[in-house]
């Protein structure tokens, strides 16, 4: 897999009580495959893609977020399944993620996160252990079939808090 470079994160500290807490902020960037190719696929018109469930049975939800603020300081990651997600209605959304990395190593890089505009018109795949946030929609919500792993949010879902375990917290920017 190419590991082209996305669009770099800025950082500034702040100080919050006793601690310091550094901001990072994403541009947000189009989802190019080029772009995109560290964290996962495009899938395209007619597009075939290799899903590795890592041995689990296919699971399809429906998924749909609600608009907020463009700032987070959780991710996530699947560390035993690849995913899907597929918008409906030509929603457009924001994606965060962040690089994957092996099972031992257990927080995202911070520095080396991105965030994509899924124009609504394509469906895309997040390589097993992509750190993650939901989509932040554009408009009021956005909804997204996705097909990962039966069970996965159960027995395959690896959440961080950055804000307590790196100092992080990190802003979208969309101009």
């Amino acid at each position: 897999m190419p590991m082209t470079a996305a669009a770099p994160a800025r950082a500034r500290e702040v100080r919050e009580g006793n601690r310091l807490i550094k901001t990072i902020t994403l541009i947000v960037q189009q989802m190019t495959p080029e772009a995109f190719a560290p964290y996962g696929e495009l899938i395209g018109e007619r597009g075939d893609v290799l899903l590795d469930l890592g041995g689990g049975n296919a699971s399809l939800v429906s998924q749909t977020v609600e608009a907020r603020p463009l700032t987070f300081d959780f991710l996530g990651r699947h560390e035993r399944t690849d995913q899907v997600f597929v918008p409906l209605g030509g929603t457009r959304s924001i994606i965060a993620v962040g690089l994957p990395n092996s099972e031992n190593t257990a927080l995202p890089d911070a520095m080396k996160m991105a965030a994509f505009l899924v124009d609504g018109s394509s469906a895309f795949k997040l390589h097993r252990g992509t750190w993650h946030t939901s989509a932040f929609p554009i408009g009021e919500s956005a909804t997204f079939l996705v097909v990962d792993r039966e069970g996965t949010l159960e027995s395959d879902y690896d959440l961080r808090d950055l804000k307590t375990s790196l100092g992080v917290v990190v802003e979208i920017l969309n101009s």
